[in-house]
């Protein structure tokens, strides 16, 4: 993950707030606890992104297959057998090999199994707002 001092150009021509174009695709948090998704939506909204969320891996395949996706921010361990690499599989099926994901997890386990899933990159929970906000200046296709 590159760390910078400058804003991109797209933050900084709204305040610093994230991209302001209109008709983007979304940032889609899977995540299964309510208020770790509610709080990263709300962080990624104030940031001027469009989000989606997800409580699960069957629910994230919904949105993907109704939603154009710029990035997915995915906690590795879910409730559900969708969860993890085979999440991941299914997502790029369905959007492209492309597709931009990055693992969310405590979970030191998870980084192994994410890295063997080839995903995009891996932010450890805890993490800071402002890593969260330059990793999806990052990654967002949109």
């Amino acid at each position: 993950m590159a760390f910078f001092d400058e804003r991109s150009p797209s933050r900084a021509a709204n305040g610093g707030l994230g991209h302001s174009r209109l008709a983007r695709p979304v940032v889609l948090v899977v995540d299964d606890d309510a208020d770790i998704a509610a709080s990263i939506a709300d962080v990624l909204r104030a940031g001027g992104y469009d989000v989606a969320v997800a409580a699960d891996g069957r629910q994230a395949v919904a949105v993907a297959e109704r939603a154009s996706l710029g990035l997915v921010l995915l906690d590795w361990r879910l409730p559900d057998e969708l969860a993890g690499g085979v999440l991941v599989r299914q997502l790029r099926e369905l959007r492209g090999p492309a597709l931009p994901v990055v693992v969310l997890s405590a979970d030191p386990v998870a980084l192994a199994e994410a890295r063997a899933a080839q995903v995009s990159d891996y932010l450890p929970k805890p993490f800071e707002i402002a890593d969260l906000l330059h990793l999806v200046d990052e990654f967002y296709v949109g």
